[in-house]
């Protein structure tokens, strides 16, 4: 009987200390509390280290947005950088095009006026000339003045004159008169050179006068007021008297016939006709006192009318 109850005991005491210990295991190390009396049972504390926290959604997202701006700017600033180039290029192109485009027009204005202007050939007096273009020859009488004759006084100083103003240079030649050309078939032109009136040069110094107008009856001409008002202003230039022992009238020292020439003209009549050439001289030419006359002419307009053409040295 003793021996029944001291198992039934034993069984209990089993039972409640396994009933314990199932209790201790569920509740974990650090809640174990101790109890009754005697020392507590060691106790093995674990901790485990915190992970590494993964990136959210949110900064997964900022990093490829990040990501891909970075890239659009390094585009964005290649892109720029090409077009600047090709700006550039484009410029220079437009630069060059336009040097060239300088050049050429400098080149055809040259031409241009080349093309509208008269290499002055020989000047006959103050108020005729030879001019040449092109091959083509032309006999000039001017607009609105005139000048001693050859024989007259002021015809070597006025033609002196005219050869200082426009003597081996272009000129330019502009209509204005009533009819185009005069009875002897000269053309009627205004003589400019680098934008000089030569005529109105000659009249202001005296060397012309203002004439064959609409005051004698050669109709008005577009610069005819200018020509008047500088004649009145202006005063008459001095001449040496021909056969007085000055230089005009191609007389040298009042004497007649010219020293050296050899078929001297009568000296009312100087102008000297080479039928041969048709060619008239009149004395200062560079042949004159060489040249043998068929006829013998007062003045070169004479000649001309005749069918003579001045001689161009």
């Amino acid at each position: 009987m003793r021996s029944r109850r001291t198992n039934g005991l034993i069984m209990i005491g089993s039972l409640v200390v396994l009933a314990a210990l199932a209790g201790n295991a569920s509740r974990g190390p650090d809640e174990i509390a101790l109890a009754g009396a005697g020392q507590a049972p060691a106790v093995t504390v674990t901790r485990t280290p915190l992970a590494t926290v993964a990136p959210t959604g949110d900064d997964a997202s900022k990093a490829v947005a990040k990501k891909a701006s970075d890239a659009g700017a390094a585009a964005k600033k290649a892109t720029d950088a090409k077009a600047a180039a090709a700006k550039a290029a484009a410029a220079k192109v437009a630069a060059d095009k336009t040097a060239k485009d300088k050049a050429k027009a400098a080149a055809d204005a040259k031409a241009k006026a080349a093309a509208a202007t008269w290499a002055v050939t020989k000047v006959v007096d103050g108020d005729t000339i030879w001019v040449s273009r092109a091959g083509v020859s032309s006999k000039v009488r001017f607009i609105g003045i005139d000048t001693p004759e050859s024989g007259q006084c002021g015809f070597t100083e006025a033609r002196n004159a005219l050869r200082g103003i426009i003597g081996g240079q272009r000129v330019t030649l502009t209509a204005g008169a009533q009819d185009d050309v005069d009875r002897y078939g000269r053309l009627l032109r205004y003589v400019d050179v680098s934008g000089v009136d030569a005529g109105l040069r000659l009249i202001k110094k005296g060397y012309a006068v203002a004439r064959y107008d609409s005051r004698d009856g050669y109709g008005r001409h577009t610069r005819e007021t200018a020509y008047v008002r500088a004649d009145i202003a202006s005063p008459k230039a001095a001449c040496a008297e021909p056969d007085s022992g000055g230089s005009s009238g191609g007389t040298s020292g009042g004497a007649w016939p010219l020293s050296g020439d050899r078929y001297p003209c009568p000296q009312t009549r100087p102008v000297k006709g080479n039928e041969d050439s048709w060619i008239a001289h009149e004395p200062g030419d560079r042949y004159y006192n060489v040249t043998k006359p068929e006829q013998c002419f007062a003045t070169m307009s004479d000649a001309e009318s005749a069918g003579f053409r001045p001689a161009k040295v």
